[in-house]
């Protein structure tokens, strides 16, 4: 109980200050009751904001708590309640327009996207910014250009197109003329028809998406082939994520049958030519880079589809083992050692087939 001789203590009250500040003024008024000074906690926001976007929940937090400085907080106990339901639908809008951002500099529309920005900084300097709070211009200032600088330092580029794109291109010389693009879908270079010279090297420029680019050459002439491969993994990962995949199917390269950059997480690049006997036959060069997606690169038939078939002509063929027929009835083993039999005929010739058509016409 304290005494009538004591002075009691004034009440300090927590407020957002109308002077100094800057956005909402919640820094300028919590130094007045923890003396900590202004500058130093509108760091520890900014700092919080890089660390995973703290920072600004906090802020918001404060916001809608703490009242202002000439306001009653008992004369409207709703009041919480109704910035609370403001705030939830305006961090869900900064989250769409973020993911707006972020997809749009994605497929290369990066500029519409800044460009909204200026018209929204422009909103500041405007008859209606008595109108519109500075925290709200702000906020939605960082939700449109932070997702879309983060995407444009990056190498994530997709162009749109969803459905299968073919390139027959009538001279060999056609494909160096420009560098190919793709998004959703299957990328497809059908050299089978195209006029090949006897020698010379050619560069083909592909930036692929997150589906396998093709490259279908002819199975009566020799073409030698070098591939530089540069994947993006992360992407492909987070789209088989957000399908509800567990695993990206499409980030190998194969080249003549043979796999290559396996084992990596996050990205594989590296360099590899197909292995040939012959000396004649012209160069293909493929610098090759996508957000995922793989690379085929062989001969195949004209009868084949390679886009529908692109492991023609399958995977090499192992030889089954002899069975084991100890404790078996002499009848049923009769009856295993002749379905045996028809089995290992049929891969033989799968086999003779498999490995004669695997490596390519400059392996013959």
């Amino acid at each position: 109980m304290i005494g009538s001789g004591e002075a009691q203590q004034p009440e300090v009250r927590i407020v957002r200050a109308r002077q100094g500040r800057l956005v909402g003024g919640v820094c300028a008024g919590l130094p007045d009751a923890w003396g900590l000074g202004t500058n130093g906690l509108r760091l520890i926001f900014i700092v919080g904001t890089l660390l995973g976007g703290i920072g600004i929940v906090a802020y918001l937090t404060c916001w809608l708590v703490i009242p202002a400085e000439s306001q009653d907080p008992d004369a409207d106990p709703v009041r919480s309640v109704v910035l609370l339901a403001w705030a939830t639908g305006g961090l869900v809008l900064l989250v769409l327009v973020a993911a707006a951002a972020a997809v749009a500099t994605v497929f290369g529309l990066g500029w519409v996207v800044f460009g909204l920005a200026a018209i929204v900084a422009g909103l500041s300097f405007s008859p209606l910014r008595t109108k519109i709070p500075s925290i709200a211009v702000l906020l939605t200032l960082g939700a449109l250009t932070l997702p879309a600088v983060a995407v444009a330092l990056s190498p994530l580029r997709l162009t749109f197109q969803s459905g299968q794109s073919i390139v027959r291109p009538k001279l060999y010389r056609d494909l160096s003329q420009t560098v190919y693009h793709s998004g959703f879908g299957t990328l497809l270079f059908d050299l089978r028809r195209t006029h090949i010279p006897a020698s010379g090297n050619t560069t083909l420029r592909i930036d692929a998406g997150l589906r396998r680019t093709i490259v279908a050459l002819p199975t009566n002439e020799c073409v030698r082939v070098r591939v530089n491969y540069d994947i993006h993994l992360f992407p492909a990962h987070l789209a088989a994520l957000l399908m509800g995949r567990a695993t990206t199917a499409f980030h190998d390269v194969m080249l003549f049958g043979r796999p290559f950059g396996y084992g990596a997480a996050l990205g594989t690049q590296g360099t590899t030519t197909n292995k040939s006997t012959s000396s004649s036959g012209p160069w293909l060069t493929i610098d090759f880079s996508s957000q995922g997606g793989g690379l085929y690169v062989r001969d195949y038939p004209n009868d084949v589809s390679p886009e529908v078939t692109p492991q023609w002509p399958g995977f090499r063929v192992t030889l089954e083992p002899r069975p084991i027929l100890r404790g078996e009835p002499k009848k049923v083993q009769t009856q295993i050692v002749r379905d045996y039999h028809g089995r290992l005929q049929r891969e033989r010739a799968s086999q003779q087939f498999v490995n004669s058509q695997m490596s390519g016409p400059c392996a013959a």
